[in-house]
């Protein structure tokens, strides 16, 4: 009776673990080989907005493990790029924004949208590497309305979670804002307000840091933050006609990250042990603009005829490999049915 009962538990064990397999199925490592590429789908409802240029930038190298190491000019960069979640990629979208504007940097492809409000990259015989981009779009009016997208991060290949397999041909979709033309001239007000995350080295904080405002990429004004003026400042007047940015100047020793909420740019800047980029490792990226990885999205409705038809997740998703569960479950099975074979062999001795 006993041996029925361990031989069962034994059975129900492999059965389960059996079960477990289809969802723990590999991915697999990155085919470093494979070409990839992008489509940004860009429109306001059904109606394709057309003639708006986009720029990609490489921010990092990926290995065949999804592991990230920033190229230059991004390792200079005092920024954390690990990822955690949506809300850590948009702002790290937000935060190298500031950066490429402010420094000029050169992007790795350009192109416009077309007739349907598509973009694909790269565009005519480039190539572009797999790895970890950023993605800003320019400012555009179109049928009375002004059109502002948000900056958004994608990987590429990205992550089909669904599937759990790498997808070479990736779809962003990106979210903007937008506003009728105003009829009369409009100011706007921008506020930043700095963050301290660094308990237990408030010490070792610096007595001032600078922070400017940059016009359509171009520094307007400077101004110093101190705990004198609680480390926060207002801008107003300003023409609502451009496009508004903040940027920290670098600081030793802290990562920094920007967000914006409303008409206010948080500054976080968090202590770091040594002043050197920290690893790159996403976990599931993916932006706000696509909403980096909760999964690949539906596609977008496209007309008939598209330049090029996207294909693929739209948003990108760098999660954690799953290539060494099935060699630990299988690796798991193996010992089970040894110890069984075991008993039985001693039992059979007895």
């Amino acid at each position: 009776m006993k041996m029925r009962k361990r031989l069962a538990a034994v059975l129900l064990s492999v059965w389960m673990l059996l079960m477990l397999m289809p969802s723990v199925s590999a991915a697999g490592s990155i085919d470093l080989e494979h070409d990839v590429s992008l489509t940004v789908s860009y429109r306001d409802g059904k109606t394709p907005l057309t003639g708006v240029q986009f720029d990609i930038y490489y921010v990092a190298e990926v290995d065949a493990y999804g592991n990230f190491t920033p190229t230059d000019p991004f390792a200079q960069f005092h920024v954390n790029i690990t990822g955690k979640n949506d809300a850590a990629w948009k702002a790290l979208a937000s935060t190298l924004e500031g950066y490429v504007l402010r420094d000029g940097v050169t992007p790795t492809d350009s192109g416009k949208t077309g007739v349907y409000g598509t973009v694909s990259f790269p565009t005519g015989k480039k190539s572009l590497r797999a790895g970890l981009y950023l993605v800003l779009g320019q400012r555009h009016v179109q049928d009375g309305r002004i059109y502002e997208a948000a900056p958004f991060m994608v990987m590429l290949p990205a992550l089909d979670a669904k599937e759990n397999a790498w997808v070479y041909d990736v779809t962003a979709v990106p979210k903007y804002d937008s506003d009728p033309i105003p009829t009369e001239p409009v100011t706007v007000t921008r506020k930043v307000l700095k963050v301290w995350e660094d308990d237990g080295h408030k010490n070792e904080r610096p007595k001032r840091i600078v922070v400017q405002l940059l016009r359509d990429g171009k520094v307007w004004d400077t101004v110093t933050l101190t705990a004198a003026n609680n480390w926060r400042y207002t801008w107003t007047g300003l023409d609502s006609g451009h496009r508004w940015t903040v940027v920290e100047k670098e600081l030793d020793g802290y990562t920094v990250e920007v967000t914006r909420e409303g008409i206010t740019y948080v500054i976080t800047n968090t202590y770091t042990e040594e002043d050197e980029p920290e690893p790159i490792v996403p976990d599931k990226p993916s932006p706000d603009t696509p909403d980096i990885p909760t999964g690949p999205p539906s596609e977008p409705d496209y007309p008939a005829k598209p330049e090029s038809k996207p294909s693929g997740p739209k948003l990108p998703q760098t999660g954690q490999l799953w290539w060494p569960v099935p060699a630990l479950t299988a690796a798991g099975l193996l010992l089970i049915i040894w110890g069984l074979l075991r008993r039985r062999g001693a039992g059979n001795e007895k």
